[in-house]
């Protein structure tokens, strides 16, 4: 416990965290600036489902992938990482670093949403606290998700760049196909944002989403896992 808070306060602290989240919040109050420019009257439910709505949804993925997903490759390339499995013992460590990072990640969302949430509510009070709520967790559940998957992709490659733009490409590619193939309801921007499309959401979909996303990532990371052991078995 002891190693995942320090590990947790070390990735608070490193610049690809503080870049992203500079990044996230610039991007939210950036289209609440827009939004204000282009509307003479609105209140703070509006303003929070336009700005929301316009710019941090398609790249919350990057967003949450910048903060220290690949930590663990870097941490290889120096040789750090047997020091930490030395004393995490292993399989510990791969856990305990999937938490924090995880963790981070969904930090990495959570705050411009709550900063945007506390600018709009300088305007007027919200018509429901609990729905804006209720999206505030969500895109800190997908910080999370889209975390765990950048972070699963330092298993099964040695490119320190494909953690941080992979589900960002994946994802670019859903947004254009989808609308294609008439599937709207699956629109993955609706999982951060469902004010988006509000006609085609559906919560029990936009939580298949992430779900299905987050396993694939757990698979992945039990997969290298298991192949790195059988190698380095193999060679010894």
């Amino acid at each position: 416990m002891r190693w995942m808070l320090t590990d947790f306060k070390r990735g608070l602290a490193e610049r690809s965290f503080l870049f992203a989240l500079v990044l996230g919040c610039l991007g939210m109050l950036g289209s609440l600036v827009v939004y204000i420019l282009q509307n003479e009257t609105y209140t703070a439910t509006e303003a929070f489902k336009a700005s929301h709505s316009l710019i941090v949804p398609f790249i919350a993925p990057l967003l949450a992938a910048l903060p220290y997903s690949n930590m663990t490759m870097l941490e290889e390339d120096c040789g750090y990482k047997k020091l930490l499995m030395l004393r995490n013992q292993g399989r510990d460590y791969t856990l305990k670093r999937w938490w924090v990072n995880n963790l981070i990640s969904g930090i990495t969302l959570l705050i411009p949403s709550l900063l945007l949430m506390l600018a709009c509510r300088s305007f007027s009070s919200y018509d429901s606290y609990k729905m804006i709520g209720e999206v505030v967790v969500l895109n800190f559940v997908f910080g999370v998700v889209y975390g765990s998957l950048a972070y699963s992709l330092t298993f099964v490659n040695q490119k320190r760049y494909i953690p941080l733009i992979t589900p960002q490409v994946l994802y670019l590619l859903f947004i254009y196909a989808f609308p294609y193939l008439n599937l709207e309801k699956y629109f993955p921007p609706l999982a951060f944002s469902p004010w988006i499309m509000p006609s085609v959401v559906e919560g029990q979909l936009l939580m298949m989403q992430l779900g299905i996303t987050f396993a694939v990532s757990c698979m992945v990371i039990l997969a290298g896992s298991l192949y790195r052991k059988g190698v380095a078995k193999w060679l010894q």
